[in-house]
């Protein structure tokens, strides 16, 4: 212990190089510690976001990549609209097979957002709430409930449309009314950070907003403003920053009926032709539906039915995530390999530091060799110095990591839809509080063993 107080003394004795020295370090353990932090959140996030039975249906020409990213976690423009087609054949028994079956097959349109945060707008039926699972359970709610749009509501819909759509498309008399906006469905529900950020809770009003904001031609939809009915409980995935409302909304907004049907390529027919042919119910267009496949090779069967069918294809999130994950990883693994350097960097100017006080500190090592002091014991008191250099920078590191967390996690959630938890302690923070501490003792080594070898009769004869 006196071994302890004597490299404190020390410290404290040349105070402006001990802080310089500590602050070096600082910086390299919280820029590693929060790069860790970071990547593990990240991963966190990309992995809390999806059960691995999920499977999604996206259209045809696009990446599997883009699908999931832009289904499940909110990222990018909905890529392109296929059929409701799909989701009719998938939702039949016998149109795959018993093991081409799924549970649920819940259909999806997007393209409205909220607020300047751009809180994504995603239009579904009540199987979200009632079939839906994410982890093995169903979506909890914080408060109140979910709304109240059915598969069949939809299909009524769509029959509906569809009826309008072709009659106004022949042109012969007037054609029939366009299906109203029903009251009941202007509801939605809304996830726990849209809640917090935007202080919303039951009773609020949400009114999508064509485009993003900062755009051309963004504009809000007074005409399809919902009440909020539902606030779901705190997920850690991208479903806290999501708002959800009945499909028949979606469909029914103004300015939205350019893109309420996907019309197939005939041959021999130009652009202008098919938007004249009439349409049917099932050519209502979605940009993804949500299945769990009850066998568990039933997603494996339905890609390899989906890759003969020239409308849309199955992504699995659980091949697709891993692997976007890794080429993530190794941009994190550069920035953690630029952190080791800094802080071997730092490490360096513990020696330059320490070795550099030796002449000085020549006349105190021999006075302490001449009342007893031993090699090792000065070799001990010095490594020691480095190595408290160390652990005071680590320690303060990591504090200026977990408080960075705390000052910036809005911020961070905000730019990258990331929460930064700044009260969660990981055992990795132990570790590296320990190799910080053991490569600073190490760089005191050279330095030590230089004072270690002090003459003490050459060094007691001169007064310096």
């Amino acid at each position: 212990m006196k071994l302890v107080s004597i490299s404190l003394r020390n410290l404290r004795i040349r105070f402006v190089a001990t802080v310089l020295t500590v602050c070096s370090i600082l910086v390299a353990t919280a820029l590693y510690a929060g790069i860790l932090v970071m990547a593990e959140q990240t991963s966190e996030r990309f992995n809390g976001g999806y059960s691995a039975s999920h499977a999604i249906v996206g259209p045809k020409d696009t990446s599997q990549l883009e699908i999931v990213l832009n289904t499940i976690f909110n990222v990018g423009d909905a890529p392109a609209l296929f059929p409701l087609k799909v989701a009719i054949d998938l939702r039949n028994p016998r149109a795959f097979g018993g093991r081409g079956q799924v549970r649920y097959g819940i259909p999806q349109g997007r393209g409205d957002s909220v607020s300047r945060y751009a809180f994504p707008v995603v239009a579904t039926i009540d199987e979200m709430w009632s079939e839906y699972e994410l982890h093995g359970t169903t979506l909890q709610f914080a408060e109140g409930r979910g709304f109240e749009f059915s598969w069949n509501d939809l299909m009524q819909l769509a029959e509906g449309l569809a009826t309008y759509e072709s009659a106004r498309r022949a042109g012969e008399g007037p054609p029939p009314d366009r299906p109203l906006l029903r009251p009941e469905w202007r509801k939605c529900v809304i996830g726990s950070r849209v809640a917090r950020t935007l202080g919303l809770s039951l009773g609020g009003v949400i009114t999508p907003v064509h485009g993003k904001p900062g755009e051309w031609g963004t504009h809000d939809h007074p005409e399809a403003a919902c009440e909020v009915v539902g606030v779901l409980a705190p997920t850690n995935s991208p479903i806290d920053t999501t708002i959800y409302l009945p499909l028949g909304v979606h469909l029914l907004i103004g300015g939205h009926e350019g893109g309420v049907f996907v019309t197939p390529q005939v041959p021999g027919k130009s652009e202008a032709q098919l938007a004249e042919m009439p349409v049917t119910a099932d050519q209502i267009g979605l940009t993804a539906i949500i299945i769990d496949p009850k066998d568990p090779v039933g997603d494996q069967i339905l890609r390899n039915a989906f890759m003969r069918r020239p409308d849309a294809q199955i992504a699995k999130p659980r091949e697709v995530i891993p692997k976007f994950l890794r080429d993530v990883g190794s941009a994190a693994d550069v920035l953690t390999v630029i952190a080791w350097l800094v802080l071997l960097v730092a490490s360096v100017s513990i020696t330059v530091a320490i070795y550099n006080t030796m002449n000085e500190r020549r006349r105190e090592i021999a006075i302490m060799r001449s009342l007893g002091a031993r090699r090792l014991q000065i070799l001990a008191i010095i490594t020691g110095e480095a190595a408290l250099l160390s652990l005071f920078g680590a320690v303060l590191g990591l504090v200026t990591c977990h408080l960075a967390a705390l000052l910036m996690r809005n911020a961070v959630e905000d730019m990258t839809g990331v929460y930064l938890d700044w009260l969660q302690f990981r055992p990795w923070e132990l570790w590296l509080l320990l190799g910080v501490t053991a490569v600073g003792g190490l760089a005191g080594v050279l330095p030590a063993v230089k004072g270690s070898m002090t003459q003490v009769a050459d060094n007691l004869a001169h007064n310096y």
